[in-house]
C-alpha cells in the first residue's frame, strides 16, 4: 500500500504541475477547453491531494485515507447525480457512457478504499487545538455555501467567469472538500489533520500569487469573490505554516513524536 500511495502522490503532483503549466497532455485529461485559472484551480485540487496522499504513505498514518475517500466519494456521487439529472445536456459537453463509466468507478474505489480503512486507528492521536477546529468550522461553512451555489451555476462565485460544466463540477469538488473538513471535525487528531494541513497549503501556494496579479484584471462583477478568496488563502496559509513548521506538538521536523 506504501509504495502504491507514493505513486499515486506522484502521478497527481505531475499531473498538477501539468495543469498549471498547461501542458497538452495534461488538458487533455479535462474534458472541454478552459481557462487559465479554471486549469491553475485544478492543479491546486492536484497538488491539494497529492501531499496528503505522499504525507500518509511517508507516516504510514493509513487512517488518513478515511477522510479523502470520503472527500472523493461525496465528489463522485454528486457528479454521477448530476449526470443523471442532466443527462440530455451532458450530450454537448462529454461522451455521456465515458462520464458514467469514470464517476462509477471512482466512486466504487473510493467507497472500497474508505471501507478498507475504517477500522484502522489513528497511530497519531493527540488532539489538534481549538483554533483548528475553529477554522475548519469556517472552512467546512464556506465550502458547503460556495459549493453548493456552484453546482446551482450561480453567477460572480469564483474570481472569473465559470463555463456551467465547469461551475458543477468544481461545485461538487467544494462539497466533497466540506466532507474532508466535516472528517476532521469528528475526529480530531493529529494523524487526521496533518494531512489536511499540508494538502490545504499546498493548495494555497499554487492559487494565491496568480489570484494577486488576477487583481488588476479581475472584472468588477468578480472583485469582491477575489477579495474574499485572498484572505481565506491568507489566513490559511498562516494557519498551516504555523501548525506544520512553527508548532512545536505538531510540526513536521524536529520532532519525535508526531511526523
Amino acid at each position: 500500500m506504501r509504495v502504491i500511495l507514493f505513486l499515486v502522490g506522484l502521478v497527481l503532483l505531475t499531473l498538477g504541475i501539468g495543469f498549471a503549466f498547461r501542458l497538452p497532455w495534461a488538458l487533455m485529461c479535462w474534458p472541454w477547453e478552459d481557462g487559465k485559472l479554471s486549469y491553475l484551480f485544478l492543479a491546486s485540487i492536484c497538488a491539494s491531494t497529492a501531499i496528503p496522499v505522499i504525507w500518509i504513505a511517508w507516516t504510514k498514518e493509513y487512517a488518513g485515507i478515511k477522510a479523502g475517500a470520503l472527500d472523493f466519494a461525496v465528489t463522485y456521487a454528486g457528479l454521477l447525480l448530476t449526470l443523471v439529472i442532466t443527462y440530455p445536456l451532458i450530450q454537448e459537453w462529454l461522451p455521456p457512457v465515458l462520464a458514467f463509466t469514470l464517476c462509477t468507478a471512482s466512486l466504487l474505489l473510493n467507497l472500497w478504499l474508505y471501507w478498507w480503512s475504517k477500522e484502522l486507528p489513528f497511530k497519531y492521536h493527540e488532539p489538534v487545538p481549538l483554533l483548528i477546529r475553529f477554522s475548519f468550522i469556517l472552512f467546512l461553512i464556506a465550502l458547503v455555501i460556495v459549493g453548493t451555489s456552484l453546482v446551482l451555476r450561480l453567477p460572480h462565485i469564483f474570481p472569473w467567469p465559470l463555463k456551467p460544466q465547469t461551475s458543477i463540477v468544481f461545485g461538487w469538488i467544494y462539497l466533497g472538500a466540506a466532507m474532508y473538513f466535516l472528517y476532521g471535525l469528528l475526529y480530531p487528531v493529529w494523524g487526521n489533520v496533518k494531512g489536511q494541513l499540508a494538502g490545504f497549503l499546498a493548495y494555497d501556494l499554487v492559487l494565491i500569487w496568480p489570484f494577486i496579479q488576477h487583481l488588476s484584471t479581475v472584472k468588477s462583477e468578480h472583485q469582491w469573490s477575489l477579495y474574499i478568496y485572498l484572505l481565506v488563502l491568507i489566513y490559511s496559509v498562516l494557519l498551516s505554516i504555523y501548525y506544520l513548521f512553527i508548532y512545536p506538538p505538531s510540526r513536521l521536523f524536529f520532532n519525535r513524536k508526531i511526523t
